[in-house]
């Protein structure tokens, strides 16, 4: 299985890196979307566990971001999905949407932020869509989180540097940190469910 051979608790790669690997990869993207994208696609049942799994995790990602996926990106994807898992998974809440170092520009990081949350968009989206899923409730939580992810999307991305709008932008932080905490674990706990009943 690939995430026993990668191990359980890969180091998240940070916003710097994800940048140059899709740079190199000639893709212009904000790396932020592409990992809300990957977020998004787990809370909707997707998982980078096995060959298979990750294959069609990428194969959904190219779709909900637009892009083509190939090479040391694919590589590096691997490395973030499992990264990404295993931080949600993490009993002290280790995970972090993956976004700019905090001492750069206020716009980048809410631009960033609004990124994130569009990619998380795009990829519970096709997901959903992939898994044909989209004619089954989507659990409250899971709605609600929706719903305010959607909102912070829109977020004013020229909001002038002041402690207030830093203050403001943890807040998002933190919402976004746990609203991807509980919706990929509510999705995983389905799809162990589910596995469950088919097997038994």
């Amino acid at each position: 299985m690939l995430f026993d051979a990668l191990g359980a608790f890969e180091d998240m790669p940070h916003w710097e890196e994800a940048a140059d690997s899709l740079f190199n990869a000639g893709l212009t993207i904000n790396p932020s979307a592409l990992h809300g994208g990957m977020v998004g696609l787990l809370a909707a049942g997707f998982s980078p566990r096995t060959e298979q799994h990750f294959s069609s995790t990428v194969a959904a990602l190219e779709k909900a971001l637009a892009v083509e996926l190939t090479g040391e990106l694919v590589e590096f994807i691997s490395r973030l999905s499992l990264a990404t898992l295993s931080a949600i998974e993490d009993a002290d809440y280790t995970f972090q949407p993956m976004l700019p170092p905090d001492d750069d520009a206020l716009e980048e990081r809410l631009l960033s932020i609004s990124e994130w949350s569009t990619g998380f968009l795009s990829g519970f989206t096709q997901g959903i869509t992939i898994r044909e899923a989209a004619g089954e409730p989507v659990a409250g939580l899971t709605a609600e989180a929706l719903r305010d992810i959607a909102a912070i999307a829109q977020v004013d991305t020229e909001e002038s540097d002041s402690e207030t709008a830093e203050r403001q932008l943890d807040d998002i932080i933190e919402y976004l940190r746990f609203a991807a905490i509980n919706t990929v674990m509510e999705a995983q706990s389905l799809q162990e469910t589910d596995l469950e009943d088919h097997q038994s």
